[in-house]
């Protein structure tokens, strides 16, 4: 297939990171291109093709689309074609100065990428037509709860105190009535392995094999979650400072972003343990989430909740 899109004079082979999705890289005319296979058979790339030239339009630095397959027989998939973003990932960034200066000039084009609307909300719907963008919940509530255990706890009362798990369900039953008629779009998996950069000058964003509709602070919590796990020091302030200079942040952020990064959190885990990955409760995955949750929380013993 690649051959007859891009010629006979090519080389392919897979990307070392990557899990959610399936992503080639290819080298043809002396071009660096990436190949995503679509996950689904009833899946249509033309949507994530038609989102990127859109957000091409609004100036935003993202991947070109160079063709796109809506379905390819011999795969059985759809098939994406895109051109490279030059550069390593800002969690490759050792220099502290460039990281946050790298990590504000993202945040400006993140909320260019949050003001896209979305119809309806989580997981992004691939089957046409392919705009607007619409998602597979009705309402805000249905996305708070999806994944989470249902009679609650679950298996996660046997990872939290009852206090813990109070705490986090009166987190979720307040979100839950929380009134938002429309989403907005989410990156889905904003951090800083999704930014890149050329000796601390940022080059754009890759990576929207999880884009969603969501509450409008998604990404900005998600970006928190796994804020200084990579880096050498947070980079969320600086994140903030970029997104502000081009939109407003609603009064209140602070805690806004603090929820929606543990729900996040919660719901992640959530899906850790069940199928298809079906962690123990004892892998370090899961360990660490549920400390990193009660970091958020404020739980006694530990202090009050991690301020931003």
């Amino acid at each position: 297939m690649l051959r007859r899109v891009l010629g006979p004079d090519l080389t392919v082979a897979r990307t070392p990171a990557g899990v959610a999705t399936q992503v080639y890289r290819a080298q043809a005319a002396g071009r660096v291109l990436y190949v995503r296979i679509a996950e689904e058979d009833d899946e249509d790339l033309a949507v994530d093709a038609a989102l990127l030239e859109h957000l091409r339009d609004q100036g935003l630095r993202v991947p070109q689309v160079v063709h796109v397959e809506p379905f390819e027989e011999a795969l059985g998939r759809s098939v994406l074609i895109m051109g490279e973003i030059a550069g390593e990932p800002l969690a490759h960034c050792r220099d502290e100065r460039a990281a946050r200066r790298v990590a504000r000039a993202a945040g400006r084009e993140l909320a260019v990428l949050n003001g896209v609307g979305v119809q309806g909300f989580g997981w992004v719907r691939r089957q046409p037509p392919a705009w607007p963008l619409r998602a597979m919940w009705r309402t805000y509530a249905e996305f708070v709860t999806s994944y989470l255990p249902d009679p609650w706890p679950g298996l996660l009362g046997a990872l939290c105190t009852v206090t813990e798990l109070d705490r986090l369900w009166a987190l979720v039953a307040s979100e839950r009535s929380r009134d938002l008629a429309c989403a907005t779009l989410a990156h889905g998996d904003f951090d800083t392995t999704a930014i890149f950069q050329v000796d601390g000058d940022y080059t754009g964003l890759i990576d929207f094999g999880e884009i969603r509709g969501t509450e409008p602070l998604f990404d900005v919590g998600h970006f928190y979650l796994w804020d200084h796990e990579s880096t050498p020091a947070p980079l969320l302030d600086d994140l903030l400072a970029g997104y502000g200079e081009v939109g407003a942040l609603p009064a209140g952020h602070e805690e806004l972003v603090r929820r929606s990064a543990t729900l996040l959190g919660l719901r992640q885990l959530a899906r850790w343990l069940r199928p298809p990955r079906n962690l123990r409760p004892d892998h370090p995955s899961v360990t660490g989430r549920v400390a990193r949750l009660r970091r958020l929380l404020g739980i006694p013993g530990i202090g009050a909740a991690e301020p931003l």
